[in-house]
């Protein structure tokens, strides 16, 4: 299973760190603040200590991915969606683990399903310095059933609430 990761602030970092620990290999990253002259140093520094491979456009990270977990700000991830959607792969698994509406979630849902990509609409229920990967996590889409499976080997706590994009959030 390869994991992917757009955004690798501390969300990302913390579950990549934990995932690591339980045994996944491969990790890969992408954030737009790799190279800003602070930011940047944290980014490449975080991504060193969670062994993740962090690659220079997000439509990298996608080629090599079975799973991809957008953790952007929630007003980018609509935005983050629309440009991600022609390099999504057919089957690859979406989890936005964004705070963002379900409302956002849904339009999400619809803009990346076109290309026959799966939705995981997830919501984080606790701190991710305390939990890392075994946050509580609740999780809604056409994904949801596939991405436990792929998850549960690596001590994820992930409870299902629908098929429906946006009732996680």
């Amino acid at each position: 299973m390869r994991l992917g990761l757009i955004g690798f602030g501390e969300a990302a970092f913390e579950l990549s760190i934990g995932l690591r620990k339980e045994g996944l290999e491969t990790i890969y990253a992408h954030d737009v603040m790799l190279d800003h002259p602070t930011f940047g140093a944290q980014i490449k520094d975080r991504a060193s200590q969670a062994q993740v491979q962090i690659l220079a456009a997000p439509e990298d990270v996608l080629k090599q991915v079975d799973v991809v977990i957008v953790a952007v700000p929630a007003d980018k991830s609509y935005g983050v969606s629309e440009e991600l959607k022609p390099h999504l792969k057919k089957d690859c698994i979406y989890v936005d683990v964004s705070a963002s509406t379900p409302v956002v979630k849904v339009n999400i849902s619809k803009n990346i399903e076109e290309n026959g990509v799966l939705f995981v609409d997830a919501a984080m229920m606790g701190p991710l310095p305390v939990y890392k990967h075994k946050v509580p996590i609740l999780a809604s889409g056409s994904g949801v059933d596939r991405f436990i499976s792929l998850m549960t080997p690596y001590e994820m706590d992930i409870k299902k609430v629908s098929g429906n994009p946006g009732d996680a959030s």
